[in-house]
């Protein structure tokens, strides 16, 4: 005779629940380190407008502000970046822009849009969601620069009760074409970028996403932001 399966007690439930809770919050206590260890050194560029790129798989749509800390070129400062996933546009596309001091403190100002699509997706047992990606942006300031970056993100979606989270990686390429009689002397540079970030909301259809990513490498720089609306982007 087949026994019966046991039932799960309140307290071995509760007693998981608490377990998932910890387990999240470990994760972002050692991803906002993260954040705050690789903090931006300034190199040669300008500010970069894929810098920090804010692409994942489970990444928000609707509307999202940013201030980014920006130091891609000595000079580099304060960053007011907006992200719009706007109606009508194709699917895993959003656009970005926005203001702030550039490179010999320049007033500089950014536009763009990314695109993405989808690789792989997670399942129950294996809850991995894997994107390709790409777009195209320009910034202005003491000269042009205009980039195309190119590259694949990864995330995992955590959930426990009304709390979700979901740390991403983004692993690419940025090819840089530099425009202007203040332009460095290498007008068009190839260069590797990696960005690690992590998404979190209080509410499962993410009405508020709070946002925090690092680019790292020659490309450093550091956003918080919160996107509002649309919970996950349609890709």
């Amino acid at each position: 005779m087949t026994p019966r399966p046991r039932s799960v007690t309140p307290r071995e439930r509760a007693g998981v629940a608490t377990a998932v809770e910890l387990y999240l919050t470990i994760a972002l206590a050692f991803v906002l380190a993260v954040l705050i260890v690789l903090a931006p050194r300034r190199v040669e560029g300008q500010i970069a407008p894929d810098s920090p790129r804010l692409i994942s798989p489970h990444g928000s749509g609707g509307l999202a502000f940013h201030w980014v800390r920006a130091e891609t070129l000595p000079g580099d400062d304060g960053v007011l970046l907006a992200t719009w996933a706007m109606p009508g546009l194709p699917k895993g596309m959003r656009l970005r822009g926005g203001l702030g001091k550039g490179v010999a403190e320049e007033e500089a100002f950014f536009a763009g849009f990314d695109y993405q699509a989808p690789v792989m997706r997670g399942t129950g047992s294996k809850p991995f969601d894997l994107d390709w990606h790409s777009g195209l942006g320009a910034s202005s300031g003491e000269y042009v620069l205009v980039t195309l970056p190119v590259g694949i993100t990864g995330s995992v979606s955590l959930t426990s009760e009304s709390v979700w989270i979901a740390p991403y990686m983004t692993a690419g390429v940025a090819a840089d074409l530099r425009m202007g009689v203040d332009a460095p002397e290498r007008e068009f540079e190839v260069q590797p970028a990696l960005d690690v970030g992590l998404d979190m909301s209080f509410d499962r259809s993410r009405k508020v996403v709070v946002r925090a990513a690092a680019s790292l490498g020659d490309r450093q720089a550091v956003s918080v932001g919160l996107a509002f609306g649309l919970g996950k982007l349609a890709r």
